[in-house]
């Protein structure tokens, strides 16, 4: 684990399976972004804000802010290489915010300035020590080479990382393909590092190709979360309950197979076997973790669907 990273157990209670953005300018959508049950909600100064209207763009971050009371509440700010970071922290920080986006983060450096200019403002701000976590989007070749060091780093700000699939792809030249092929070793170092190195799962990045196909966005969300991820980046409302859906939930047949294989490997493990048949299916403690694990993550969404958001 990371000196002083948040072990999983102590962030699984945040569920980021939908992490919804708005541009920082756009007032009507910023005021609505509360409406839209995702579990976390961020606006925007980088990738959907006009260069010009960067700087502009932070005055009304603060008080909107204060208007989520249910979703966890996010700025991305701008990545350092275009220096206005450190302005946009000292524009945002305050007791509304709950995290920072970091976008093109490639080293562990870059981290820690990022982390130690939190810190700073939150001493002058009266703030609790790390009372904002940071969430830092990998999204270019340097990123992805070197997120085994940058996870190994991470102090316990970090809550998890994101991936950008946008950026990533634009890095690298290649174009995105129906079944996400040239995803699958990014995606799958990303999910490794935050396992090795005590990290949430991490978040993947959105969906492009068609905004409206329910098929499509499914199909992917599927993909990703065969592979490690627990929620994925939204950027139209829509996609929302289609992301929470993907998953959180256990098809009705899947249901069924994780808990017959829960209750019968619990019931011989009382009998002292751990190796025993569930239909065709052979399970042993492997087996029935994961089973396990699935069916105790599905009974925490339905409780955070059945307790209700304010936002």
């Amino acid at each position: 684990m990371a000196p002083g990273a948040c072990p999983v157990s102590e962030v699984d209670g945040a569920l980021l399976r939908t992490v919804l953005f708005a541009p920082a300018n756009h007032q009507r959508r910023v005021e609505r972004l509360g409406d839209f049950d995702a579990d976390a909600v961020v606006l925007d100064l980088e990738d959907a804000v006009a260069n010009a209207e960067k700087v502009p763009a932070r005055d009304a971050i603060p008080s909107a802010l204060a208007r989520y009371a249910g979703p966890l509440r996010c700025v991305r700010v701008n990545g350092l290489a275009t220096g206005l970071l450190f302005g946009d922290l000292n524009a945002v920080t305050g007791p509304n915010l709950d995290m920072v986006v970091v976008p093109k983060i490639e080293s562990s450096a870059e981290l820690g300035f990022v982390d130690a200019h939190l810190e700073r403002l939150e001493a002058e701000r009266g703030l609790e020590p790390g009372a904002i976590r940071l969430l830092p989007i990998v999204e270019t070749a340097r990123g992805i080479l070197r997120m085994e060091d940058i996870a190994a780093s991470a102090g316990e700000r970090v809550m998890t990382f994101l991936f950008g699939t946008g950026d990533y792809t634009v890095d690298l030249g290649i174009e995105p393909t129906p079944g996400a092929e040239e995803l699958v070793y990014p995606r799958t170092r990303l999910v490794l590092c935050c396992r090795a190195y005590g990290f949430a799962p991490p978040v993947d990045g959105p969906f492009f190709t068609d905004l409206e196909d329910e098929e499509a966005f499914v199909a992917d969300s599927r993909r990703s979360r065969s592979l490690g991820f627990h929620g994925r980046l939204v950027l139209h409302p829509r996609q929302v309950a289609w992301a929470n859906r993907a998953y959180s939930i256990l098809e009705p047949e899947e249901l069924r197979t994780v808990e017959e294989v829960v209750e019968a490997f619990e019931a011989a493990e009382r009998e002292g076997l751990a190796s025993i048949r569930v239909g065709s299916r052979f399970v042993d403690y492997p087996i029935y973790q994961l089973a396990r694990r699935r069916l105790d993550r599905y009974r925490a969404y339905r409780r955070d669907e059945k307790g209700g958001r304010d936002g």
